[in-house]
């Protein structure tokens, strides 16, 4: 089974579409083929990728248990299963095991030559975000530099915990700290914590960069918008340390 891999985190605005939608086009440049799945009924990844979708089509297919759509994407490598509002209404919908399995059949039926799954959770511990949990083997979890956002991380570990006690998965692959600047000492402090509190699953930190503020509202991931930029160089080291992590 290729690798399922959730990018989650409750709070929102700390780099989570930002990580999974550059990281899938950094896997795209080494040749890698990468399926990128938008559960966010924001569409955030959708829009990275320039594509603006409702959402009702996927929304039918996880209805009736069949293949998502699947878009190609300007990215070598990269496909997307585009997400929009109308995906808030599986929220009011789906619960429980239910609504994880039917991800599950959704996923199993969407038929391709991917090496790796992407998916892109939206913010909260919601029934979307519960059910990419459970179909996935790994999460990985991007944070803010500072203090706060270890209460965040402390929450979802403990969803994580409590999912396990059930299933021999989602284990976590790795913590992105994101928007770091190393130079500042809450900053500093708040990268030794995690490393202190998770030791070897901390991926290297992500600077704060214009470009990577900028590439969204360009419709491309940073590697196509400013590929010599600081943000497309940093991703690139945090997705060769998932590979080898993988490996």
């Amino acid at each position: 089974m290729k690798p399922v891999i959730a990018f989650a985190n409750h709070k929102g605005g700390v780099g989570k579409t930002t990580s999974a939608v550059n990281i899938a086009s950094v896997l795209g440049e080494t040749g890698k083929r990468v399926l990128v799945m938008d559960i966010d009924p924001q569409g955030s990844a959708s829009l990275h990728f320039g594509v603006r979708d409702k959402g009702a089509g996927f929304l039918r297919a996880l209805e009736r248990s069949v293949a998502a759509p699947v878009l190609p994407t300007a990215v070598r490598g990269v496909d997307l299963i585009p997400s929009g509002p109308a995906l808030a209404e599986a929220a009011q919908r789906f619960s429980g095991i239910l609504g994880a399995e039917l991800l599950a059949r959704c996923l199993a039926r969407t038929q391709g030559d991917w090496e790796l799954v992407i998916i892109d959770c939206p913010p909260g511990p919601g029934i979307l975000t519960t059910s990419a949990l459970r179909v996935s083997q790994h999460v990985v979890i991007p944070i803010e530099t500072n203090p706060l956002a270890l209460n965040g991380l402390d929450q979802l570990i403990e969803m994580l915990d409590s999912m396990r006690r059930g299933t021999p998965h989602p284990w976590i692959l790795g913590i992105i700290a994101c928007r770091a600047n190393p130079r500042r000492r809450v900053h500093r402090e708040t990268m030794a914590e995690l490393e202190r509190r998770f030791p070897g699953r901390i991926a290297p930190f992500v600077r704060e960069n214009v470009a990577l503020a900028e590439a969204p509202a360009r419709g491309k991931p940073v590697t196509l918008y400013a590929p010599d930029s600081n943000g497309a160089e940093d991703y690139r080291r945090v997705t060769q340390w998932m590979l080898e992590r993988l490996g």
